[in-house]
């Protein structure tokens, strides 16, 4: 019964193929069916619908000769139509303007409700923004009634409406309003643009607009790349799923759910796993049949709900999947064929409508479009909750104060008295908002609950978002706001609200003080224009000498002098040359200093401000440093600026002349090792500036260098004598012996020198500058004050060069540099020194440098009335050239009250500085007439529309202040709510100003689902990702048990298993729990919100049933589980997008992913622990365990994203292929590995055929009459057994093996009673050729004759190559 149906199809498709062949359309195949007449309006839906339909009854030739006779119709009616699109055709509905004025006036009466302080910040931003949402589809359907009645031939309409381009979203845009935008931060904008694109935009809404229209553009270039690369990784990971077999005879399956009692085309071409039986247990459909159209609505309309069907998730097929699990084609709606590549078929299926997707995500900003039906009374009566209702106060996101019903119950509407009739019930669900009381009466058409579908647990996230004030004044808190420290983990303590509440700010005028001021009146008191409220003053630090300096803008200088320093004895002389103005100090007896700065800048300590302009160390050619014994320097990090000269000390120097010439030899004028005298000239152009003797230095025939050195050369031949002294020279001490007749009266530096015509040594005078420990001072170089910084001068010694260092150089050199620096102490870091020049006290055409350390006061002028620091004067209480002690006042600065009024200081702790104060004035009060007894007291607060008295009510907001017979004193105020759990910036009784922060409004927003949604979102799910944040899942089934913990942030909560063990999980703050105390939850059920983590929910799934079933039960169904779940994820999101992919290929992909397991404990079989290998292997190696009676293997399930299930393949060439080529290969070198070429990216590499096309199945009948299945692509390859003997060899590539692997790869080691249990079983008889197959692959194998292939198959072999001769 199973294998007739889907033979005869393909016998049916056969003959329909020829006789195509022989005439293109056969007319006499349609006389059966009559005719049928459609009249309607064809758009692109029946369009598609109409060529399947053709396509299925009548074939291809048909449906292409349909298609193109509809073509032609449609070119001709639309050019006599004429049909074309203007800007005229873009109608503006008239009722825009009225749809807008009505979302403007509820706009403007919740402003008012959050200006009353009814609402919250947050509450206000949601009502606008779902305010405008409402209106953009009110004007949607404005747009499509005034198409339809007024103008339904209009172009735009026709082509939006019947699919041909565009969408109502882009009519919309064009003809409506462009709506709400969301910013660069994915927030959406409260601001909607109005306009269309028919009227044009405003300059603000072209911006805004084009924020959105940046990220499409970005988006789009972005798209295609991802897609891309999605599809090669997914074809990667199925390249090699084959239909393979007939039919595996599993006997698992999975089921499919109907959706509102409709299955849609979610059966199409499954076969079923069982028999489908109706409500009367008749047969609908029998086993193994595949599901087509019409089955499928039969199945519908006998209200089955669930039917099993097989799927490639269930197949055990091995390495491939089979026809019987696969189902249909969807090429050709009938059974696939064997051979056909299905995982590449489904890698494209899902990769390529990967364009398609969106990669956007949006913040709604608290937007939750709650799938929920708003129920409204039917009728007028008293309400009546079920007596098992439990009901707690709700605020809804728009701030409406409601109820939500925590159980599900019934809720009635009872008619009253007259009014007899049938009560109106509602089922009320879980979550359901109510909006009336129990016992309320209420009239009919009134909204009663909005009914959520079903308990929807959204998950949602913590948000924030500021409250400004708008008024200046002072901060008052209701007292139901009962705000409370908390204390954070890192100590910092915040204030929060603990309940619901207002947060006013009375008005009034509040001024800034400044940083050192301090009131000068008390709290309460009655202050008139002018009045000095604070004083602020200003004193010298150190004293000195005062200086006024012009004023500079609004603010002007005091300078105090603290201390000065006077350079007496030097004249301060000023040269003007080509570069600028040089100054140089010039003392009495001829000491040169030339200054690095000029008068009127700014230095600071350890600035070297001269250098000594000392001749006496000064060189007349370049040469050899020497330091003498007893001169040392600092040691310096650098050498950049010399060497310091720690102690003094003789510095010998030994001259030497050297020219880098760097030109050819043939323009050399004199001889090497030659004595010449100053003047000669020693290259073309260059003449020597010293006499000695001349060393040529050469390279190539180019001459590099010439070198002259002073002194006079003795030929010496004694070896003795020459071997003392080396090339590099040494230093003799006079009446040291050098040679005979030598006699030296001075410090010499002797050279050896050979040359080729003679030996010797050449002695060099010395030149010795004494350098001594101190540099001299100009003068007493420092003064000191009793208080205040001290200031010196301090000169340093520095050598240029260091010890043995060689200066090459015609003109002379510098050895030593004497620098003054400035040395002060006890400076603030804010005080400079500066550099004046001053004429002489006793004669005016001198000028001396004078160094002074000043303090500077910036003294702020008056300014008129400034907003928050209120009118200042400001009085200087110095004059110039005063001298003032240190802590003396320099200036003075009065805070003046710009208005009459009443003071009020803030509460401050102890010693804490008043930093602002309020004057509440006349302007900031209302007095209102009353005429009967008033109903408030002093200190209530009221707002707009609250009742003073019986007859009168405030048309403000505010404090009561006064009340009298006749009338009561309001002062104005401005209410902000806040909700639980705000952040508060202020404290009671604070001074606040307009813009200033006044709390954090914490709140919870719903996760919309399309945070991660499109591409991303299909990536995460097949590449397996770890999600950020995921939900807390239970790890086996119990009971939750919810304990509150010390402060209100922490919670616990564990879970009592069947055991009665206690399973504490520990919980993040701000973490939402979606379950509830005593509630009964299942391994793997999330316990907070958040995304699942695939991974952790396949260990929670086999956890919990490894407990309560076999290992291999409990993974394949844990397994199963999620496969469920993933392949259902990634439908959502291409759903949701409005793509349809059927759920067959992305089984073919998650069966890839959910494949391998990981090996924990190897028992007695020869795998290895951590090692990932296929189920079908592991329990295959488990089932000869039990026969042999050894310890099995455990293992546990694993989840591969597509990434890593392409590295994990067994095959090394396919993995090399993908990524990580070297590591892959290298591995695989290692382990000695074989590649069985199955699947087809192997075979394409290596340029074999592939082993996949569906033309081989008559071949296939033809072998298996004569030895059963072909082994490439039908048998089922026994893991760890090699085949001695094949119909045609498998080819296997072997990797190069290191010496220290054995060589044969043999996964398992079987004992014989397993072989004999494997022959068995595939009915091999030991004296059947195929017995080899199952024989142990050893060099001791002995076969019979007839077991051996046949040697004319060897010989054949043998040609083609694919044998050695041996």
């Amino acid at each position: 019964m199973t294998s007739s149906k889907p033979k005869k199809t393909s016998r049916v498709r056969k003959t329909t193929k020829n006789s195509k062949k022989n005439n293109p359309v056969t007319m006499p195949a349609l006389a059966k069916t009559p005719p049928s007449f459609k009249n309607k309006v064809v758009d692109k839906k029946a369009l598609k619908n109409l060529v399947s339909w053709a396509y299925k009854t009548h074939g291809t030739a048909i449906t292409a000769a349909m298609a193109d006779n509809l073509k032609d119709l449609g070119f001709k009616y639309a050019t006599q139509a004429a049909v074309s699109i203007s800007v005229d055709d873009l109608k503006v509905p008239d009722a825009k303007q009225d749809l807008i004025g009505q979302a403007e006036e509820q706009i403007s009466a919740t402003e008012e409700c959050y200006r009353l302080g009814e609402i919250t910040e947050v509450e206000r931003h949601t009502k606008v923004i779902d305010t405008w949402t409402e209106t953009n589809e009110r004007l949607v359907d404005a747009v499509k009634n005034n198409f339809n009645q007024n103008d339904p031939l209009n172009s735009v309409w026709m082509m939006a409406n019947s699919g041909a381009r565009g969408n109502m979203s882009q009519v919309r845009q064009l003809v409506g309003m462009r709506g709400l935008m969301a910013n660069p931060q994915g927030e959406i904008i409260d601001l909607p643009i109005r306009t269309n694109f028919r009227e044009g935009l405003t300059v603000t809404e072209y911006v805004i607009s084009s924020y959105g229209a940046r990220k499409g553009l970005v988006d789009t270039a972005l798209r295609t790349a991802d897609s891309g690369y999605l599809t090669r990784r997914l074809v990667d990971v199925a390249q090699d799923v084959i239909v393979r077999e007939e039919d595996c005879g599993t006997e698992r399956s999975i089921v499919v759910e109907a959706e509102d009692g409709k299955f849609g085309a979610r059966l199409l071409g499954r076969l079923t796993a069982e028999d489908v039986l109706d409500a009367e247990e008749n047969l609908l459909v029998p086993q193994n049949t595949a599901i087509d159209p019409a089955l499928s609505g039969e199945i519908e309309k006998a209200s089955i709900n669930k039917v099993k069907i097989r799927s490639p998730l269930t197949c055990e097929a091995n390495r491939s999947v089979c026809r019987r699990c696969y189902g249909w084609a969807l090429a050709h709606n009938h059974l696939v064929d064997l051979g056909e590549a299905v995982g590449i078929i489904a890698a494209q299926s899902i990769g390529e409508p990967g364009t398609q997707l969106t990669m956007r995500t949006f913040h709604t900003g608290g937007v939750s479009t709650a799938e929920s039906g708003v129920v409204r009374s039917k009728i007028s009566g008293k309400v009546e909750f079920s007596s098992k209702a439990k009901i707690r106060g709700y605020r809804t996101p728009h701030g409406v104060e409601a109820k939500q019903a925590e159980v599900d119950f019934i809720l009635k509407i009872v008619p009253q008295g007259n009014n007899s009739g049938k009560a109106q019930k509602i089922e009320v669900s879980s979550g359901s908002l109510l909006f009336v009381d129990d016992g309320e009466e209420i009239n009919s058409d009134i909204t009663v609950a909005q009914i959520t579908a079903g308990a929807v647990k959204k998950s949602v996230e913590k948000a924030t978002k500021d409250v400004i004030c708008d008024l200046a004044g002072q901060v008052r808190y209701d007292k139901v706001i009962q705000p409370k420290e908390v204390t954070d983990r890192q100590g910092n303590i915040t204030l929060k609200a603990q309940r619901l509440g207002r947060l006013w700010v009375l008005a009034g005028d509040v001024y800034n003080l400044p940083p050192n001021a301090r009131p000068v009146i008390s709290s309460g008191k009655s202050v008139d224009e002018g009045t000095v409220l604070a004083e602020a003053s200003q004193s010298s630090e150190f004293g000195g000498q005062v200086r006024l300096r012009e004023s500079i803008g609004d603010s002007r200088e005091v300078q105090i002098v603290t201390t000065s320093m006077s350079l007496t004895n030097f004249k301060l002389i000023e040269e003007s040359t080509h570069s600028g103005q040089i100054y140089n100090l010039e003392s009495i007896d001829g000491i040169s200093y030339r200054l690095n700065i000029s008068p009127g800048s700014k230095i600071s300590n350890g600035e070297v401000i001269a250098d000594l302009t000392d001749e006496r160390f000064r060189t007349k050619t370049g040469g050899l440093v020497k330091y003498a014994p007893g001169l040392s320097v600092k040691k310096a990090r650098s050498s950049k600026n010399g060497f310091e000269v720690s102690q003094g000390g003789t510095l010998l120097w030994i001259p030497q002349e050297t020219h880098e010439i760097n030109k050819d030899i043939s323009l050399l004028m004199i001889e090497d090792m030659k004595w010449i005298e100053a003047g000669t000239e020693v290259v073309k152009d260059i003449f020597s500036q010293t006499s000695g003797i001349v060393t040529v230095t050469q390279k190539n025939d180019i001459l590099r260098e010439i070198t002259i050195r002073n002194g006079t050369f003795h030929e010496c031949d004694d070896e003795e004598v020459l071997n003392r002294f080396t090339e590099e020279g040494n230093l003799v001490n006079p009446g040291e012996k050098i040679l005979d007749g030598v006699d030296n009266k001075e410090i010499l530096f002797v050279q050896k020198l050979e040359t080729p015509k003679c030996r010797g040594l050449l002695l060099r005078t010395v030149e010795e500058f004494t350098i001594p420990d101190q540099a001299e001072l100009p003068q007493l170089a420092h003064v000191k004050q009793e208080k205040g910084p001290y200031l010196g001068l301090k000169a340093i010694q520095r050598l240029t060069y260091k010890d043995g260092e060689l200066i090459k150089s015609v003109e002379g050199v510098e050895l030593l540099r004497t620098h003054l620096s400035i040395e002060s102490f006890d400076a603030t870091p804010q005080m400079t020194i500066d550099v004046e020049s001053i004429e002489d006290k006793n004669d005016s055409s001198i000028n001396r440098l004078n160094l002074v350390i000043l303090e500077s006061i910036l003294v702020r002028r008056d300014t008129i009335s400034d907003s928050s620091h209120g009118s200042t004067h400001t009085e200087l209480q110095v004059n110039d050239n005063q001298l003032v002690k240190a802590g003396d006042v320099i200036s003075t600065t009065q805070i003046l009250c710009k208005e009459k009024g009443l003071v009020q200081l803030p509460n401050v702790v102890d010693d804490e500085p008043i930093r602002r104060l309020i004057v509440e004035r006349q302007e900031d009060k209302i007095k209102i007439k009353i005429s009967d007894k008033a109903l408030v007291k002093v200190g209530d607060r009221v707002v707009d529309g609250d009742p003073i008295s019986k007859s009168i009510k405030s048309t403000f907001c505010g404090e009561i202040e006064e009340v009298s017979n006749s009338s009561v004193t309001l002062r104005y105020g401005r209410p902000y709510m806040v909700s639980p759990d705000s952040v508060l910036h202020v404290k009671d009784g604070d001074l606040v100003l307009r813009g200033d922060g006044l709390a954090l409004l914490v709140f919870e927003r719903q996760k919309t689902g399309d945070i991660v949604q499109g591409l991303p979102r299909i990536e995460e799910l097949l590449e397996a990702r770890r999600p950020r944040d995921a939900a807390i899942l239970c790890k086996k089934s119990g009971i939750v048990q919810i304990k509150q913990g010390n402060d209100e942030e922490s919670v616990s909560l564990s879970v009592i298993e069947k055991d009665d063990l206690v399973n504490e999980y520990q919980l993040l703050v701000g973490k939402n729990l979606m379950v509830s105390d005593g509630q009964q939850v299942a391994g793997g059920e999330p316990l907070t919100d958040g995304p699942l983590n695939p991974h952790e929910l396949l260990d929670c799934y086999f956890n919990d049933l490894k407990d309560q079933k076999p290992l291999l039960d409990a993974a394949r169904e844990s397994i199963s589980k999620l496969q469920r779940s993933m392949v259902s994820e990634v439908q959502n999101v291409y759903k949701s997008q409005g793509v349809a992919i059927d759920d067959k290929h992305i089984e073919v992909i998650v069966r890839q992913m959910t494949s391998k397991v990981r090996i924990e404990d190897a028992g007695d079989t020869t795998l290895l622990p951590g090692e990932l290998i296929e189920l079908r292997q592991v329990e295959d190696t488990n089932q000869a365990m039990a026969i042999t009676g050894g310890a099995p293997a455990e293992f546990t399930p694993v989840l591969l994203g597509i990434t890593k299930a392409s590295l994990n393949t067994d095959s090394f060439i396919s993995a090399a292929s993908f990524q990580e080529t070297t590591r892959v290969l290298t591995e695989a070198a290692i382990e000695g590995k074989s590649d069985w070429l199955r699947g087809l990216k192997e075979n394409v590499i290596i340029g074999r055929l592939i082993p996949a096309g569906t033309g081989f199945s008559g071949f296939v009948e033809e072998l298996s009459s004569e030895a059963g299945p072909h082994p490439d692509i039908l048998a089922e390859e026994s893991g760890g057994y090699r085949r001695a003997q094949n119909l045609r060899p498998d080819y296997t590539v072997d990797m190069p093996q290191s010496p220290a692997v054995s060589s044969s790869a043999i996964l398992d080691d079987p004992s014989d009673e397993d072989l004999e249990t494997t022959r068995n079983r595939h009915g091999i008889d030991p004296s059947s050729s195929n017995f080899a197959a199952f024989a142990r692959p050893n060099a001791e194998n002995q076969f019979s004759e007839d077991q051996l292939p046949d040697p004319a198959a060897l010989e054949g072999l043998q040609e083609e190559g694919l044998l050695s001769d041996e």
